[in-house]
């Protein structure tokens, strides 16, 4: 868990940094499939009410 934390992290920051728009796609694209999945792992342990 802590390098999934640790990649969306860094891809945030590049995503900030980077100049190129075609890339800057590419790099929010793959941020949210990483927070979806997060999303999806956490909500996974919920317990069901």
């Amino acid at each position: 868990m802590q390098a999934a934390m640790k990649d969306w992290r860094e891809l945030s920051e590049a995503a900030s940094r980077e100049q190129d728009p075609e890339r800057l796609i590419q790099l929010v694209e793959e941020l949210n499939r990483l927070l979806i999945d997060r999303e999806r792992q956490i909500r996974a342990r919920l317990p069901v009410n």
